[in-house]
């Protein structure tokens, strides 16, 4: 789930990614989304189990005033850059031939990983989670 505090938004990891989880951070979205002004999210999903349950399908039908969900054809990690370009790059940058004696700094090191490479999402509400 991402939470928010005063003044960015940060990265924060669930433990199991599983449909209830997967619309959690829809919601997160959402939020986001509603209170930026922006009128639509377009997503482009893999096939993992947790993109197609039937709970996570039931949730977007629920959504079409402002998500889109394109999923992207079977056993075709080829075409999805995040694979490649962001889990590859992290796995080579932040975990290969590192010891991290406690998930928390592993957490951390791919925080920090991500906030230097892509930035940090600054908005100015506050959000109660």
């Amino acid at each position: 789930m991402v939470w928010y505090d005063e003044k960015l938004m940060t990265y924060d990891f669930y433990d199991k990614m599983n449909s209830t989880n997967t619309i959690n951070h829809l919601e997160n979205l959402k939020i986001h989304i509603m209170k930026t002004g922006w009128k639509r999210l377009i997503l482009i999903w893999d096939n993992a189990s947790y993109h197609v349950s039937q709970t996570v399908l039931n949730y977007i039908n629920t959504q079409k005033d402002w998500l889109t969900i394109i999923h992207l054809p079977k056993k075709a990690p080829y075409l999805n850059p995040n694979e490649r370009r962001v889990n590859q790059q992290i796995k080579s940058d932040v975990c290969a031939n590192r010891f991290y004696d406690h998930i928390e700094k592993l957490k951390d090191a791919v925080s920090e990983y991500l906030d230097t490479r892509f930035g940090i999402w600054y908005y100015d509400i506050i959000y109660d989670t």
